[in-house]
């Protein structure tokens, strides 16, 4: 379909979302993502598109789930789709307009996107996908593991890059930062330097434990750094396209120490997990520096 963009693939199942979606594999805490066997897609509208040429609806269920913020419920939504023999999507966090038997083509309209008891004060709403076998369709675990080269491909090239932003939205727990220059599609917020090349970083950085670095595979205990050098963390696993990191060190606007950033794919802003007295207004320009634990550090967000 015109418009749509291959993201990732497993088992023979391709998935697309529209090209004004923004994506992550690894900005979450939760198992999946760690194994690279999730990806949480941001729909602007509100509404979730289903992401694979075809599939038939198998079930759909609504239960309990632990609230971590105020405004969410205390439900959540479960939508398994068959789209191939032996293999089904899990989705979650979407709100279900479809049933039990409905035949879906990419594009059509799943449901609307909730505000999850899963999610933190900082997250946005997004629907969650998994492949998995469909004799397996529940579990936290056992998902197949995703091949993000489609993603990797399309990632702009990063030829430069700097540490300044310009303050773009203020909330109440977090801030959107928005780079001071151009960076193409498909890119994400946050550059690191590994190699002595320059890569794009998915992940939510101290806050979620471990990010990714896209496009390179590494050797565990090599070091990951930001555009000048500031060490952001030590890498522990690789694969051919990506090397996953563990953050060691605390992010400051400025001299400012923040719970952490997020960085997304295909969303070149950068959001800021942040504490009490954030100083700065929309407008404002600001540079993104990492300090090593040992020097600084602010704790955890996450209790």
């Amino acid at each position: 379909m015109a418009g749509y963009i291959c993201i990732a693939s497993a088992r023979g199942v391709d998935i697309k979302v529209p090209k004004y979606c923004w994506f992550s594999f690894f900005n979450s805490p939760y198992p999946a993502h760690k194994s690279c066997s999730a990806i949480d897609i941001y729909f602007p509208s509100g509404e979730a598109l289903f992401p694979v040429d075809e599939g038939l609806v198998l079930e759909v269920e609504r239960f309990e789930c632990p609230v971590f913020r105020s405004d969410a419920d205390g439900f959540d939504y479960l939508i398994i789709v068959k789209v191939a023999d032996d293999v089904v999507l899990k989705i979650l966090h979407v709100k279900p307009y479809v049933s039990s038997g409905d035949v879906l083509e990419l594009g059509d309209c799943l449901g609307s996107l909730i505000v999850s008891g899963y999610f933190y004060s900082w997250s946005h709403r997004h629907m969650h996908v998994e492949i998995r076998s469909i004799s397996d369709p529940y579990r936290a675990l056992g998902a197949f593991k995703l091949d993000i080269s489609p993603t990797v491909e399309m990632l702009s090239s990063v030829v430069d890059g700097d540490d300044f932003y310009v303050v773009d939205e203020v909330f109440d727990d977090y801030v959107w930062l928005k780079p001071s220059s151009d960076r193409g599609f498909i890119s994400c917020g946050l550059i690191g330097r590994f190699n002595e090349s320059l890569f794009h970083v998915d992940g939510g950085i101290p806050h979620y434990d471990y990010g990714a670095i896209l496009g390179s595979s590494g050797i565990s205990g090599r070091r990951v750094f930001d555009v000048y050098g500031g060490v952001i963390g030590e890498i522990y696993s690789s694969d051919s396209v990506f090397a996953l990191f563990k953050p060691i060190s605390q992010p400051f606007i400025d001299d400012f120490p923040v719970y952490g950033v997020g960085s997304y794919i295909n969303n070149s802003r950068l959001k800021i997990v942040k504490p009490n007295g954030w100083p700065y207004g929309c407008g404002d320009i600001v540079k993104l520096n990492f300090r090593l634990n040992g020097e600084f550090n602010l704790g955890s967000k996450i209790h």
